[in-house]
């Protein structure tokens, strides 16, 4: 059954082509009932079927809660460190506070707030985008983990979506503002990070379909701008495969059933796991020794004279 968020957007209308076409049950729920409604929740919560969530980040992640699938970690940057082209480093919202000039900051936890350039500079002009982004981290601690970055330019940005194995399936331009004749990413450079990025995942032991987000800067350089898991996503209309054709929509959802399903197995996994480390840990632990029971009753009586007997005869020893 595929999930669908009731607010629409290009991947949900995709999505609901695609049960369409195919005949699968479909449920459109919104958000706001997802979190409040505990008859919407406890219905999806008891469905017994595979299911598949598409919608915003926050709409895949209260489904994941109420399915009671972990949801992954972040990709964050460390299989793609030689394709950045600037520093990152990761620290937490308080060292804002010691910034003397503009820093970009985004969330190490996927899509707590959006990734934004913080600007603590006196008079400095805020888009309504950046004010959007202020307070929105105003609500979270000082210790919520965060990626400082400086600040470069990116002349483009495309976003490549790649299998699991490194194959690219379909890319994209998404800047809204960049120049029409900006170079494309160098191939080469592109094809090494998806590299670099799987060989990470194999040795984890998680392999599993990605977004790889790259760009020219100003420089012409290509550079890394993020890794993103296949899940919520978020589909651009305009993505075309390798060899220049309109990505179907029956490929976008496998897409994201393929990683949907890696996440549910590697959850259950886990759990699994956890329940043996549980059940081998008490097996460990040693019955405590028997309680001897007390004598009940006088003590028993001893004679003097046996006491002196005794005596006696230690001393002659």
């Amino acid at each position: 059954m595929l999930v669908l968020q009731a607010e629409t957007s290009a991947e949900v209308r995709t999505a609901l082509l695609v049960a369409t076409m195919r005949g699968m049950p479909v449920r459109r729920v919104s958000l706001k009932e997802l979190q409040s409604n505990l008859d919407v929740r406890a219905s999806l919560a008891a469905y017994l079927g595979e299911i598949l969530p598409v919608g915003t980040v926050e709409f895949v992640r209260t489904v994941m809660g109420i399915r009671g699938v972990p949801e992954p970690e972040g990709m964050g940057y460390g299989p793609v460190g030689d394709f950045l082209r600037r520093e990152i480093r990761e620290g937490v919202l308080y060292e804002l506070k010691a910034a003397e000039g503009p820093v970009f900051v985004k969330p190490v936890a996927t899509k707590t707030f959006s990734g934004f350039v913080y600007d603590p500079r006196p008079g400095a002009k805020h888009t309504e985008y950046q004010l959007e982004q202020l307070k929105a981290i105003a609500s979270l601690k000082t210790a919520t983990r965060v990626w400082l970055s400086e600040v470069v330019e990116f002349a483009c940005e495309w976003r490549y979506y790649v299998d699991a194995t490194g194959r690219i399936l379909a890319k994209a331009r998404y800047d809204a503002d960049g120049d029409d004749d900006a170079p494309e990413p160098t191939a080469e450079v592109v094809q090494s990070a998806i590299d670099s990025t799987v060989t990470y995942l194999e040795a984890r032991g998680n392999a599993h379909p990605f977004a790889i987000d790259v760009g020219v800067l100003t420089n012409r350089r290509t550079a890394v701008v993020e890794l993103s898991d296949a899940w919520a996503l978020g589909l651009y209309a305009h993505s075309c495969t390798p060899a220049g054709t309109d990505w179907k929509a029956d490929d976008y959802v496998d897409f994201l059933l393929q990683r949907w399903r890696s996440i549910v197995a590697y959850g259950q996994l886990r759990a699994a796991r956890e329940a043996a480390d549980r059940l081998a840990k008490a097996e460990k632990v040693e019955p405590p020794p028997p309680k001897v029971p007390a004598r009940r009753g006088r003590p028993r009586k001893v004679s003097l004279q046996a006491t002196a007997q005794a005596a006696v005869v230690a001393a002659g020893t």
